[in-house]
């Protein structure tokens, strides 16, 4: 759904230490799905590959893609990228 290439370039800079970039990605969904919010950095990737937006009144969204990118992240067993 989501290629390492593409994690890359919207990762472009930042820097959260020594973390695996898919896992970190996972996990900043799962918090999304379950309410919660990430730091700015972290939603601008994830706004990057198209699985949030914010809506007019600046709440985060999360996009038909977003859901099903997260579904798949904790659904399969054999993940191809």
């Amino acid at each position: 759904m989501i290629t390492d290439n593409q994690i890359e370039d919207a990762w472009g800079n930042a820097d959260f230490g020594e973390v695996n970039k898919r896992d970190f990605l996972n996990q900043t969904m799962l918090k999304y799905v379950c309410g919660y919010e990430s730091g700015h950095t972290t939603f601008c990737i994830c706004q990057d590959l198209e699985l949030v937006k914010r809506n007019s009144k600046g709440k985060i969204i999360i996009t038909k893609f977003g859901r099903e990118y997260t579904y798949w992240a904790f659904s399969t067993k054999e993940k191809d990228a």
